[in-house]
């Protein structure tokens, strides 16, 4: 049975209007397969719309300040994506003259881009004839196959990659694009719609029923919940005490508030480790929770608001208790900033930015 023909029918007219399908554009397309990894396609259009406009090619990427791109990338999470842009951006400009590297072998080793954002970029923009094998695809050609083998076993992707290409027409952008756009619209994960599907009529998967059972993968590692404790430290001026992440871990390098592991005491964790940092401050109020789920780990928030008489940091050396998530919060890379400040010219990551309603400012 023909595979290609009936989904290249049907992407023609089913295809979604998306602002990096206008023009065959290598940077837009990149753009777009990397803000893709963790984010819904409708989420991301309007950060793209913004990212586009703020650095509209790979030069003006490339000089960019690295502050600027996480700023610029904020809300979106998983900011270890920015910086392999802004990182690769420069290895364009200076090894390829700023022009986007055309093929397949050369476009998978700039930083943060394996096998399928290399795929996807080098059948898209310049018709090689690769595969683009993501989660969508999976699921659609092991529904489309009824192949009951295990989706998170390393072979995997090499073998479903290899029937992609065996069933490949001479449009693999097209091709590979309408395979991941029918798995978004109509070969869902769970509801799909089988009756609408240009596929169905030789799925084997609907034919034998399994379809809510493919594609088969193992269970995913168990999230793990943590009890954390969150410090707004409100000096004088009515501004907030930020301190920047580790370099490496979870949120690294990102602007954020004090916090720490709970304690069997309520409070009592979050007190310590804000009296070593601002010796006599008198006891927080807790003002509110918050929660932020993370691909393993969720971390379930008690903030609590401590008043700060004066406006500098205390000149003392960071104790253990800010080691949170594999490394020190240096109190060099610390600051106090009004609100307004902090929603224009500093990266915070959602799971701190949500917590912002509960203080006034």
């Amino acid at each position: 049975m023909d595979f290609a023909t009936p989904l290249l029918n049907w992407f023609s007219h089913a295809k979604r209007d998306l602002p990096f399908r206008r023009q065959k554009d290598p940077y837009a397309i990149w753009l777009s397969e990397i803000m893709a990894q963790q984010t819904q396609i409708d989420t991301l259009i309007p950060y793209f719309e913004r990212f586009i406009q703020t650095f509209p090619n790979v030069e003006a990427l490339s000089t960019a300040d690295e502050a600027a791109v996480i700023k610029c990338w904020e809300g979106l999470g998983y900011y270890s994506r920015a910086r392999n842009l802004h990182k690769a951006a420069k290895v364009i400009c200076e090894k390829y003259d700023g022009r986007f590297p055309q093929s397949y072998d050369e476009i998978i080793t700039l930083p943060g881009i394996g096998p399928y954002t290399a795929g996807a970029i080098a059948s898209i923009a310049f018709g090689e004839r690769v595969p683009a094998v993501d989660g969508n695809v999976m699921r659609v050609v092991t529904r489309y196959t009824d192949w009951d083998t295990d989706t998170a076993a390393a072979k995997a992707k090499t073998e479903i990659g290899r029937w992609v290409m065996d069933h490949m027409p001479d449009a693999p952008g097209d091709y590979n694009e309408a395979i991941m756009e029918l798995g978004a619209l109509v070969c869902t994960p769970s509801s799909p719609s089988c009756l609408v599907c240009p596929l169905s009529d030789a799925c084997l998967a609907r034919q034998a029923g399994t379809i809510e059972s493919r594609p088969v993968k193992t269970k995913r590692t168990r999230n793990t919940s943590l009890k954390m404790e969150v410090a707004f430290i409100r000096d004088s001026q009515h501004r907030l005490f930020l301190v920047k992440r580790p370099s490496k871990g979870l949120l690294a390098g990102l602007w954020g508030f004090p916090i720490c592991e709970a304690e069997k005491k309520p409070g009592s964790a979050i007190a310590k480790m804000t009296e070593a940092r601002f010796p006599g401050i008198a006891p927080g109020k807790k003002i509110g929770t918050g929660k932020h789920v993370f691909s393993h780990r969720t971390w379930e928030m008690t903030v609590y608001l401590f008043e700060w008489p004066g406006d500098k940091v205390a000149d003392s050396t960071p104790q253990d208790s800010y080691t949170t998530d594999g490394g020190n919060l240096n109190s060099s890379a610390s600051a106090f900033a009004a609100m307004d400040e902090i929603k224009a010219d500093y990266a915070l990551p959602v799971a701190f930015s949500k917590l912002l309603p509960l203080i006034s400012d």
